[in-house]
């Protein structure tokens, strides 16, 4: 007996189907209605049963949203054997006609009523569990220990990266928000006109909600207080751009001024000469402050106090 199964894979590449099926239709992201279809999906889980956020769901939503390919074939039950090897490859969960979600060897994530089981593993890829341990031994050496449920961060396999450029633009645009927002609880606004003459780059870059409050007149205080907080958005994006030497542990607030100065050294960088950081010590950051980030809530939300210093307001 043949079923019709839909394959999502997070890979970037991942493997061609190699197993005997009849290929129906592989999408991806420049697909005609992919992200709809992706959205719907999503939709559809969520509103399982109870309709409210769990484990598993937040496991299945993550996964649909890092979903770079859909392939959808039919397959006879003699083949699964190698479908399930394919998956493992591919990084898939599989949506079969019953309306479950499973597995590459099909276990059932979730049931069409929303049911789940718990044990049932989801599948990710292994340099992703990896890293996951070991940022949790790191924390355990502080005497912090993150909830064991909180999924990987993306990995390698599964990344598109902005273009060092791109980052560079944002860095300066972030940079030119935060001086304004200096300059306006020093009531002493700056001219928008001198940002765009002397960092045209990073005026561009600018979004619209940065555009209007360098622009604003008479920002309210709340507007100033929040984009002063570009700055700690501006400091890992520098140390990604390897213009500062280290990202510290989220013990301190950063120091702007240094910021402002590095910035002002790159502000019309020479494109072809930026870089990026290695992949995976950008995902090695990243993972760590998910957790410290998922950690610090915990701890305030149970009104217990942390081990080690942390700011919360800055992860």
């Amino acid at each position: 007996m043949s079923i019709i199964i839909n394959a999502y894979s997070t890979l970037t590449n991942p493997t061609a189907i190699n197993f005997s099926c009849k290929k129906l239709n592989q999408s991806g992201l420049n697909s005609l209605n992919f992200i709809d279809h992706l959205n719907g999906l999503i939709d559809r889980i969520m509103q399982a049963s109870d309709g409210q956020m769990n484990t598993r769901r937040y496991e299945l939503y993550r996964h649909i949203q890092k979903t770079k390919h859909l392939f959808t074939f039919e397959i006879e039950e003699d083949q699964f054997n190698d479908l399930a090897i394919w998956g493992e490859h591919a990084n898939v969960i599989l949506f079969f006609p019953d309306g479950t979600i499973r597995n590459p060897n099909r276990e059932v994530l979730q049931y069409s009523n929303g049911k789940f089981d718990i044990n049932v593993n989801m599948p990710y890829p292994t340099e992703a569990l990896q890293r996951k341990a070991k940022t949790e031994q790191y924390l355990a050496t502080l005497g912090l220990h993150s909830l064991e449920s909180l999924p990987p961060v993306v990995a390698e396999s599964e990344v598109i990266l902005r273009t060092p450029d791109e980052v560079a633009k944002r860095a300066l645009a972030l940079m030119l928000t935060g001086i304004q927002a200096e300059s306006f609880r020093e009531n002493d606004p700056l001219d928008p006109e001198e940002f765009k003459e002397r960092c045209p780059i990073g005026y561009a870059a600018l979004s619209n909600i940065e555009y209007d409050f360098i622009h604003n007149i008479q920002p309210q205080e709340q507007d100033i207080m929040n984009m002063g907080w570009r700055y700690e958005a501006l400091l890992p994006l520098q140390w990604a751009l390897n213009w500062q030497s280290t990202l510290p542990f989220a013990d301190t607030f950063c120091q702007a001024s240094s910021l402002v100065e590095k910035g002002l050294e790159n502000i019309n960088p020479e494109i072809s000469t930026l870089t990026l950081r290695p992949l995976s010590e950008l995902l090695d950051a990243l993972d760590l402050n998910y957790r410290l980030h998922w950690l610090t809530r915990d701890y305030r939300i149970n009104n217990k106090p942390l081990p080690v210093q942390m700011v919360e307001d800055i992860i």
